[in-house]
């Protein structure tokens, strides 16, 4: 009796153990999502009718009578129109409406010469983007960096208290911690605990900006990067897992042929990563309006031995399509980016590319977002962790499609002319070599 009664236990137990393994496998791990809003960019004088070669902000004689005006749904040499700003945050909300927050890099003004602009237009463009993302996203937290043209005169931010940091850490109080107000009044950087082991870095990447005067004379603007790794310090020490956010990244920019940062910044800025990228799961920036990404490595040197690299580091193309008519470079189709992550690690695992055709738009005068690419399935990985993405870079370093299909995502399906050696050298190189020896070097080895 003794026995049966044992067995009869034991069945039961396995029954349960068998049935509760069976729910747990069934149900899917939840994974968080986030969209990230980079380079709007929105000309509130944008109208219909404007002269592209006055950035379709005023009807003249050409527009009017000879070329014809710019279309009320965008156009490639101008800024975003306000049917554009309006449709994007549609498609969003649309598709994701309650993302776990909102990442945004910055970049409101237009494109705007500073005899255009003022302290009172900049801040304005800052305060309707601020009311926009809340008014289209009520209480979800937003994660925001100042950009290179969210200032005046362009370009041009010093180190704290002044005019900008005091007026926008006014603005963003309701999304950040009375601490984060005060490094930002500073300095116009922060950081947030989003959750316990979860931490966002946003950091002030404008004051390296290579046509920012203010601080050439200035080893640590605003202590910054002093303040960065006491911070990381501390983040390390609670086992806290850390993102990178900010607007202009590091590293070669390919569309117009340049570093990003001054000289002095670029390595300074790299090496004050190295000694925490087992934290730092990824960073994200915005800023060069193009598609693509950098490997890191905690020393420049580790790609001669082949090493694996430690981080990654993400770009997301912008809204405005807007061309610069002073350079040799393509506009883009105006994109979003929709981020997936894991809520437990706080690893990065995929990201959605949005886009719309701007000039099917402009012909059938209405917007048609669509998924563009999915990373994981356009980059042939299973995540996006710095050594999925490594292998990702050796993909399209060794295949020719797989390079020109790059290619043609970095301006967002803009058609270009192709990819030659030159082409292919300055993007293989930007994306492996963010130290500024190291790329220098690529462009002679490869």
């Amino acid at each position: 009796m003794k026995f049966r009664n044992n067995l009869t236990l034991s069945l039961i137990f396995i029954i349960v153990f068998t049935s509760y393994i069976s729910l747990t496998i069934s149900i899917p791990l939840k994974n968080g999502k986030f969209w990230h809003i980079t380079d709007t960019h929105y000309d509130f004088m944008y109208i219909e009718g404007g002269d592209e070669d006055k950035q379709c902000r005023e009807v003249t004689y050409k527009s009017k009578y000879e070329k014809g005006g710019a279309s009320p749904i965008g156009n490639y040499k101008c800024d975003t129109s306000f049917e554009l700003l309006q449709s994007s945050f549609e498609y969003m909300v649309k598709h994701e409406e309650k993302p776990d927050f909102i990442i945004w890099t910055g970049d409101d003004p237009p494109h705007l010469g500073n005899s255009q602009l003022n302290e009172t237009l900049v801040l304005q463009s800052i305060t309707n983007m601020t009311n926009l993302i809340k008014g289209y996203f009520p209480g979800i937290p937003i994660f925001p960096s100042i950009g290179n043209h969210d200032s005046y005169p362009q370009h041009q931010i010093g180190v704290g208290p002044n005019w900008l940091f005091e007026n926008v850490a006014q603005l963003w109080s309701p999304f950040l911690s009375n601490e984060s107000i005060e490094t930002f009044k500073l300095g116009g950087y922060y950081t947030e605990l989003v959750s316990e082991g979860f931490r966002i870095i946003s950091l002030n990447t404008v004051f390296y900006y290579n046509e920012n005067r203010q601080c050439l004379n200035l080893t640590d603007p605003a202590g910054q990067l002093l303040w960065l790794n006491e911070t990381l310090a501390n983040a390390s020490l609670a086992g806290e897992r850390v993102w990178i956010i900010g607007h202009v990244p590091p590293g070669y920019n390919e569309k117009y042929d340049v570093f990003n940062f001054h000289k002095q910044f670029n390595d300074q800025y790299l090496f004050s990563f190295s000694q925490y990228s087992d934290i730092i799961e990824f960073h994200i920036y915005g800023h060069e309006h193009t598609d693509t990404f950098r490997l890191f490595y905690n020393d420049p040197n580790d790609h001669i031995n082949d090493i694996e690299p430690t981080g990654i580091m993400f770009l997301s193309p912008s809204l405005t399509p807007w061309m610069n008519q002073f350079l040799p470079a393509l506009p883009n189709n105006p994109g979003l980016r929709l981020y997936e992550y894991n809520i437990t690690t706080f690893a990065l695992l995929d990201y959605y590319q949005f886009w719309t055709n701007l000039t099917d738009n402009i012909i059938n005068e209405n917007f048609d977002w669509q998924l563009e690419y999915r990373a994981t399935e356009f980059f042939n990985t299973f995540n996006l962790s710095p050594v999925s993405m490594y292998e990702a870079y050796l993909l399209i370093q060794s295949v020719t499609s797989q390079l020109v299909k790059f290619h043609f995502y970095n301006s967002v399906s803009y058609p270009t002319k192709g990819c030659d050696e030159i082409c292919k050298k300055i993007q293989l190189c930007s994306i492996r070599h963010p130290f500024t020896k190291g790329f220098k070097e690529c462009l002679v080895e490869i």
